[in-house]
């Protein structure tokens, strides 16, 4: 499995985002309606199963400040995340320190890229200079680092998942991705760490990507599959896997979309 080439890289972005929670066995029968009008990402079509792992490793304050936000409903947050594409990492494959802020729908994202060395390096000593970064990546990294000591963040556990993407054929800027095989383990940085956790290993994440308004032919898949919109993090959800004690706000439960709802198998 190849590292971070898998995708472009794009250090700054903004979009709204929208995903829906659906049962894996229905995931099947949707791609084929997608592929009417999308396409696989030409990074993923030569993988096996059109798809690439991610690895994203997860930052929080000791009093979960991040996690009780979201749990709340805070329409305005940030989140801090390290992610890698692939697990076979060496020290020459290429991370990203993401900074993730949410404006109710809208997500803006600035990512920093680097080596796993350098990063292994940078988190030691989080005020290494980043001239052998990409230019204009300094600004982005400081405020990495602000975030991290000021709310005394720390790692807390690692989310992995299995994603097929898909682009629109006449608009670039609408994606899909559905992500699968969602699995947590507690970690302090990218090893296997603890007892690895399968988090809804009975559902998928639909997530549409988007900049302006959702096609018709999306909206009439929505209907068709009768698509709920969620607002699901994988982090909380990873994490209340990992601390059971956090318990009480499972999304997946709360929802309860039982296996034997109406959904179309075409």
């Amino acid at each position: 499995m190849r590292n971070a080439a898998v995708v472009p890289i794009n250090v700054h972005f903004q979009r709204f985002e929208f995903k829906y929670l659906i049962p894996a066995r229905t995931v099947e029968g949707i791609i084929p309606e997608l592929l009417h009008y999308m396409d696989f990402d030409p990074y993923a079509l030569p993988l096996p199963d059109k798809s690439y792992e991610v690895q994203s490793l997860y930052f929080d304050s000791p009093g979960l400040d991040c996690y009780y936000q979201k749990v709340e409903g805070h329409r305005t947050r940030k989140k801090l995340r390290i992610r890698t594409y692939g697990r076979a990492l060496t020290s020459s494959s290429k991370v990203f320190l993401e900074i993730k802020r949410k404006y109710d729908s809208v997500v803006v994202k600035d990512r920093v890229v680097m080596t796993q060395a350098d990063c292994v390096a940078f988190m030691r000593d989080a005020h290494t200079p980043a001239s052998r970064f990409i230019e204009g990546d300094q600004k982005t990294l400081d405020e990495f680092v602000w975030l991290l000591e000021t709310n005394a963040m720390v790692p807390q556990n690692m989310v992995y998942y299995r994603r097929k993407p898909f682009f629109a054929k006449f608009d670039p800027g609408f994606r899909v991705t559905i992500d699968t095989a969602l699995t947590t383990w507690r970690t302090r940085w990218f090893n296997e760490g603890d007892m690895k956790y399968a988090v809804d290993p009975l559902y998928a994440i639909l997530e549409v990507k988007f900049h302006n308004v959702l096609p018709e032919w999306f909206h009439h898949l929505i209907g068709k599959y009768q698509l709920e919109r969620v607002a699901y993090s994988k982090y909380c959800n990873a994490l209340e896997v990992c601390h059971p004690e956090l318990g009480g706000h499972r999304l997946a439960d709360i929802f309860q979309l039982a296996d034997s709802s109406p959904m179309s198998h075409n």
